[in-house]
């Protein structure tokens, strides 16, 4: 069956509210054509479309996100899976085109995917633990699978079959930073929510004050004063990675009422999760080791960079002076790597700079349109 063909099928049974993440190429062009609309979130990179389309339906838990992805694009972040099996989003479809191949590149032998003969989207959802999955070949099979999924109160995957046709109709899409702003601007007239906040006061108008913020002490406990900050500033959608240095932030945050935390298996999948979230109204964070911001390098760029989605990065740094363990080497690397990525940060060597310093990265945030690090020295967080 041709994509296309499922696409047109599919574009009558969405409702005018349903939110759509689609992945690169074709895919994004082909749906454009048949469902034009400021609710889908168009050409989201290899790897990115799964978390950034769970990361709303978390955010936005009563409506539904259809994703659209491919082979190619699910095989290289197989993770998600898990997360979505473990958090069980129930308004969440996960619609994948598998063609063997990364066919948008060209038909030759190196361009098949690994689904051409040793791996089985299927089975490998179902083992993820996503509770329904479905691999079908036809249109109508493809129409009833996406039809059973949104009359049931749980996730789904569906492998649809398809061939290599690609149908060219045209490119008129926006680039990615209109279609971000359209996309937000879309869920803020329909969710009644501030995604976009205005970056400048009233010309003549007084600062707006700081948010109230408890005294810090030099013997307070740093996981401790991190989950404060956070909170007093209106995070509400935290990710991280288990991280010795960050254990007690990320404890604190798992038994905050006013977070959501979610654990993740590789950062670059929280980084998806983090825009989605804020796609969805969300003020999202990341918990991380310098490293975990080293492997996440391709979401931070492929995504918030090029869509302009604010992240707070609250990042352990490895391989500080003081750091003595043998897989921090390179952590130096650190401030540099931040500094060529173009993301703005702060260093932090006291207690009492750290909630200044999230504070200040949010506000910055709000303006570039980009993520924001905090970089948290070894001493402070050993």
């Amino acid at each position: 069956m041709r994509r296309y063909d499922c696409l047109k099928a599919i574009a009558g049974l969405l409702a005018n509210d349903d939110l759509v993440v689609t992945n690169l190429a074709n895919t994004a062009t082909e749906w454009h054509s048949v469902r034009p609309h400021d609710a889908n979130l168009y050409f989201v990179g290899m790897g990115m479309v799964a978390s950034y389309a769970t990361g709303l339906a978390l955010a936005l838990p009563h409506r539904r996100v259809l994703a659209l992805d491919g082979d190619g694009g699910l095989l290289f972040d197989l993770g998600i899976l898990g997360t979505i099996g473990r958090l069980r989003p129930s308004n969440l479809t996960l619609l994948v085109f598998d063609n063997g191949g990364y066919a948008s590149v060209g038909e030759t032998s190196a361009t098949a995917s690994l689904t051409t003969d040793t791996v089985s989207l299927e089975a490998v959802a179902r083992g993820a633990g996503v509770p329904q999955v479905r691999t079908t070949r036809t249109v109508d099979a493809t129409l009833g699978a996406l039809r059973d999924a949104r009359e049931r109160t749980q996730p789904a995957v569906i492998v649809a079959k398809v061939d290599t046709t690609q149908a060219f109709v045209g490119t008129s899409i926006p680039d990615a930073k209109e279609n971000k702003y359209r996309f937000a601007r879309h869920i803020e007239a329909t969710e009644r929510v501030i995604i976009l906040r205005p970056s400048a006061r009233e010309h003549g108008a007084p600062a707006p004050p700081d948010p109230v913020s408890a005294p810090v002490a030099e013997d307070d406990d740093v996981g401790q004063i991190i989950v404060d900050g956070m909170r007093e500033n209106d995070v509400d959608f935290v990710i991280g990675l288990p991280s010795s240095g960050l254990r007690g932030a990320q404890e604190r945050c798992i038994g905050e009422p006013s977070m959501r935390y979610v654990t993740v298996a590789n950062e670059g999948t929280g980084m998806g999760l983090c825009a989605g979230a804020w796609l969805g109204g969300r003020r999202p964070a990341a918990l991380v080791e310098n490293f975990g911001f080293f492997a996440s390098a391709y979401q931070l760029l492929r995504g918030q960079h090029t869509f302009g989605i604010p992240t707070l990065l609250v990042m352990e740094h490895r391989g500080d002076a003081g750091d003595r363990e043998f897989f921090s080497e390179s952590g130096e690397m650190t401030e540099g790597i931040l500094e060529a990525m173009r993301i703005n940060h702060r260093v932090v060597r006291t207690r009492t700079e750290l909630k200044p310093a999230i504070r200040d990265g949010i506000r910055w945030m709000a303006f570039a349109m980009r993520p924001y690090a905090v970089v948290v020295s070894y001493d402070l967080v050993r």
